[in-house]
């Protein structure tokens, strides 16, 4: 091919990909907004509201003083953001209790990472998979073999004691040679 057909054929590529890029963010317009208005006319106004439209995730966090509040913040996020994955990070302080909430929490959490951490290994699944806990969420990132180890990965953090929630971002690797 030509040096200046080549050309002509990367641009029409680079502008289809743009295209491409730029519709997937349109058909997936921002939310953010939505929920913490909702939240804020539920008088949940110390939940804070993340958004990362590319993963299809809601990341609620901040701090509430009850477990029911926890749970009407997802509800809300869930009403008012009924196409996203939430992952519902709130810590739950009780009102005096707050730094004794914070130590309990963050020690489950260390805890839960262990637990993973022995499962993985068990299951011979301990490379490539990265994760973090926090206020009883385990996101799982990193990279796997096939998409059986991406579902085991995620079973298996489901059955971590005091794991509530599991966000699965595993990616299953590419064979080599495409």
């Amino acid at each position: 091919m030509r040096p200046a057909r080549l050309m002509a054929a990367l641009s029409v590529l680079a502008i289809f990909f743009a295209l491409g890029c730029s519709s997937n963010r349109s058909s997936n317009p921002a939310l953010k907004d939505t929920v913490t208005k909702a939240l804020q006319q539920a008088d949940l106004q110390k939940v804070t509201v993340d958004e990362d439209r590319d993963k299809n995730l809601i990341t609620l966090g901040g701090t509430v003083h009850s477990p029911d509040a926890k749970n009407k913040a997802m509800d809300v996020a869930k009403a008012a953001a009924p196409t996203r994955v939430i992952a519902n990070q709130i810590s739950v302080q009780p009102v005096d209790q707050e730094s004794a909430a914070k130590k309990i929490s963050g020690d489950v959490d260390t805890a839960i990472e262990k637990e993973y951490q022995a499962v993985l290994i068990a299951n011979h699944l301990d490379k490539g998979i990265h994760y973090k806990a926090k206020n009883g969420v385990l996101t799982l990132t990193g990279k796997v073999d096939t998409p059986d180890d991406r579902q085991t990965a995620q079973q298996l953090a489901s059955s971590v004691p005091n794991v509530q929630q599991v966000i699965n971002e595993l990616q299953v690797k590419r064979p080599s040679g495409l």
